[in-house]
């Protein structure tokens, strides 16, 4: 038993470590300069992008055991505004790739989540003004699971449900809208009230 506690202790010391080592490294300059490293791959952004492509690039570029990168893409022919960032984070060994697209004015488009196999398994889209739009799963490219779809103002207007293999098995449609806990998308809509049921 003494021998199982000190090996657990062992491992979350070298965890933390290694995090250590990772955000120190991370800074660039002297002292607490505050300034990160932005990492900016060589594509810039427009339709013809895909995501696979973006996060091809990203898997072929050198990586550590326990590491979390940021890479960066920017729009074409606008090096001022951030389109994508790419996260590539090793959990236990487990690689996951989050990619964040960004509206010009700065608010996110999507966070969508890919396997370390680049299979897409979750999504969040939003509005230009960062109110949600939906969120769903998937199973490779195939809609799996129970999509939900929001109005402007933050609620519920319909949810569709996916079986497996990616067939529709029912929708249901609020009219008018169903309002909703706060939501884990956007816990504050941009006018500045909380989504709360009322």
């Amino acid at each position: 038993m003494i021998k199982n506690l000190v090996f657990i202790l062992t491992l979350a010391l070298g965890i933390k470590v290694c995090n250590a080592q990772v955000k120190h490294k991370m800074f660039i300059g002297l002292g607490n300069s505050g300034q990160y490293q932005l990492n900016i791959i060589p594509i810039t952004y427009d339709s013809t992008v895909t995501d696979l492509k973006i996060l091809q690039c990203v898997d072929s570029l050198p990586s550590g055991l326990f590491h979390s990168k940021f890479y960066n893409v920017l729009f074409t022919g606008d090096s001022t505004h951030l389109a994508i960032q790419i996260t590539e984070g090793t959990y236990l060994f487990h690689t996951r790739y989050t990619i964040t697209e960004f509206y010009k004015n700065g608010n996110k488009k999507r966070d969508t989540y890919y396997t370390k196999h680049l299979k897409k398994y979750w999504t969040f889209n939003y509005y230009a003004d960062a109110s949600p739009m939906y969120t769903g799963k998937y199973k490779g490219e195939i809609k799996k699971g129970k999509w939900n779809y929001y109005n402007r103002d933050g609620n519920l207007v319909k949810v569709e449900k996916y079986s497996h293999d990616g067939t529709l098995i029912y929708t249901k449609e609020y009219n008018p809208a169903k309002h909703t806990l706060t939501t884990t998308l956007n816990p504050k809509h941009p006018k500045g009230q909380p989504y709360v049921i009322q």
